[in-house]
């Protein structure tokens, strides 16, 4: 049985760099509820502390079937994201034409963005737009492509099963965040997502992406600044960075933090090219996501230097969950946003709302419409 059809237990597997994430949500008055959640440290191999003799990915099978034994989660199908760092995100433009016509043009622009072969690619795409040529000349449709190698779709999928578990929807990082921190919410937001290893930019206008950029900086390079800045181990450092002192706003106290100059050079440009294309729509918002969301002095740090309301994103806004729960929640922070993103979409299935997104894996309830010669290739879902 397809998770979420006919069954009232959706649960989202986030895998980071630094942990693994899991949150299972139920459906309660016809609104989400969170049931269960849970979250198991890799910092041993994060750090590169041998595994025992066992592979990488051996090791985090037995992290994650670590945490469901904590959990006990209601089920045993789940829903995957993978890492934005290793997939890719394109938008591209053609002229108007015919859903037909769109994906023979598809098939040959890939090429051009994609280096492996086809075959060996997961492959989806969106229309997410369309605007008028100037001069009259027609209109332009912009396509959102996505994509993944098969071996990395395989590798996640292979991490669930071993679990015991099995993996009916899989997509990028990036949609889950998107989902639960703006979901529909109108106007143009700028997301960063800063994780442990990378950070994830994202351009989300009326819930739609339309850029996506990645840098190979995240809050284990906070981590590094503390530790070789006050001469304290890694350790003590993450313990530090946590600790409510504001190392970026005290003047007494304020460190330079490269990584964080960085992402907000990248967060400019993209604004910027987003203000030289389209004059008339203003930002309304920075929405931080990640565990490094919340390190003390980052709001008011990128409000200095971006010149615009910065917030902590709260991917908790959209789910129920019992009071006592409330102070931990709030604790979490944005943390959970992409396996609250990949539940959420689970419950939007159910719930029949309309979640449009580039989805790289769905176990199929029916022929796709695609070429039988090219579905192991190019997977779209409406």
């Amino acid at each position: 049985m397809a998770f979420g059809f006919g069954s009232n237990r959706f649960v989202g597997i986030d895998f980071g760099t630094a942990s693994i994430k899991a949150v299972e949500l139920s459906i309660k008055n016809n609104l989400p509820m969170v049931t269960n959640y849970g979250q198991v440290s890799l910092a041993d191999l994060e750090n590169g502390t041998p595994p025992q003799g066992r592979s990488y990915d051996e090791e985090i099978v037995l992290h994650l079937k670590a945490l469901f034994d904590r959990m006990r989660p209601n089920g045993h199908s789940a829903s995957v994201a993978i890492p934005a760092f290793i997939g890719l995100i394109s938008f591209i433009e053609f002229p108007l034409m015919e859903e037909s016509e769109l994906q023979e043009a598809i098939r040959f622009e890939a090429h051009k963005y994609i280096p492996s072969p086809l075959e060996e690619v997961a492959l989806s795409w969106e229309v997410v737009g369309k605007h008028s040529i100037p001069g009259g000349k027609g209109e332009k449709m912009e396509v959102l492509l996505v994509a993944a190698l098969k071996k990395e779709v395989s590798r996640y999928e292979h991490y669930v099963s071993s679990a015991g578990f099995t993996s009916d929807f899989l997509e990028l990082e990036t949609f889950s965040i998107v989902r639960s921190i703006i979901n529909k919410d109108p106007g143009l937001f700028l997301i960063i997502d800063i994780g442990s290893r990378a950070t994830n930019l994202i351009l989300v206008e009326n819930g739609t992406i339309k850029v996506s950029r990645n840098l190979d900086m995240g809050g284990r390079d906070i981590t590094r600044v503390l530790s070789e800045s006050l001469n304290i181990t890694e350790e003590r450092a993450k313990v530090l960075k946590k600790s409510g002192k504001d190392f970026l706003m005290t003047p007494e106290a304020a460190l330079v933090f490269p990584a964080l100059q960085m992402i907000a050079r990248e967060a400019e440009r993209i604004l910027t090219a987003c203000q030289a294309k389209r004059p008339d729509v203003k930002c309304k918002q920075v929405i931080l996501s990640g565990g490094t969301a919340q390190f003390t002095g980052l709001v008011q740090y990128y409000e200095n230097l971006l010149k615009l309301p910065v917030v902590i994103g709260d991917p908790w806004k959209g789910v129920q969950y019992d009071a006592r729960l409330a102070k931990k929640i709030s604790e979490l922070g944005s943390a959970f946003s992409v396996s609250l993103g990949l539940a959420l979409h689970r419950v939007d299935t159910v719930l029949h709302k309309n979640d449009k997104s580039a989805i790289l894996y769905q176990k199929p309830k029916k022929m796709s419409f695609l070429s039988k010669d090219y579905l192991e290739s190019l997977i779209k879902t409406k």
